[in-house]
């Protein structure tokens, strides 16, 4: 590729080359090209003689022949307006309109045509703010959130009991458990054995959760009775 010469005239692809660039680029000899879309751009000696750069980046936005045509489209509140290039895989990205809140974003063909994308990213802010209202108002008591209090263990927990915890100290292995509750934390006694943890774990849900809980739903039957 070294001895090979570029020749005015010549074309690569979509480009003609014109003229030489006066300046390199990237320490590299490099040419003014002519694309087959009207537009110039700068390609150097061996994005040409090696294929790399084939047009002015025009190609990417071109829709192949026989690729699926979402111009147009609507999938959920996107509204298909044009392809645009593709992402790092190759794949096909469509530009859409969110008809939400106007917002363009560019998608995969296949995230579109699975669901799994039906707005911007506005429709899934709006229902998290709304959880997180209902989470505030109808399932709180005195500030406390219930399904905070009752969700499940974490999946990286060492115990795999909710708020009890394994120790070692001095090469001896104990277990504590713990509880909170409107910013207060309380801890139980270090024990030997994970069964004495778990215990101690219990009564403080019986002491400190439990009245939230019961609250919570004699509320809600009185909701309904009422």
């Amino acid at each position: 590729m070294r001895g090979q010469q570029i020749a005015l005239g010549q074309r690569f692809d979509e480009l003609e080359v014109i003229e030489e660039s006066p300046e390199k680029v990237r320490k590299e000899k490099a040419y003014i090209c002519r694309c087959s879309c009207g537009e110039t751009t700068i390609a150097t000696k061996s994005q040409l003689l090696t294929g790399r750069k084939k047009s002015c980046g025009c190609l990417r936005k071109r829709t192949p022949p026989n690729a699926l045509d979402l111009t147009g489209q609507r999938f959920g509140d996107l509204e298909v307006i044009e392809r645009d290039g593709t992402n790092k895989r190759g794949q096909a990205l469509w530009l859409c309109r969110c008809l939400r809140c106007g917002n363009l974003r560019p998608f995969t063909a296949t995230i579109l045509r699975i669901g799994g994308a039906t707005s911007c990213g506005c429709a899934r802010s709006d229902q998290i703010r709304r959880a997180n209202a209902v989470l505030r108002t109808d399932m709180s008591v005195d500030g406390v959130q219930i399904p905070i209090l009752t969700k499940k263990v974490r999946s990286d927990s060492g115990t795999g009991v909710k708020g009890v915890y394994r120790r070692v100290r001095k090469g001896v292995v104990y277990y504590e458990a713990h509880i909170s509750v409107k910013g207060k934390r309380v801890w139980g006694p270090s024990r030997r054995t994970l069964a004495e943890a778990i215990a101690d774990r219990k009564a403080f849900e019986e002491e400190y959760h439990k009245p939230y809980i019961e609250k919570l739903e004699t509320g809600r039957m009185e909701d309904t009775n009422g």
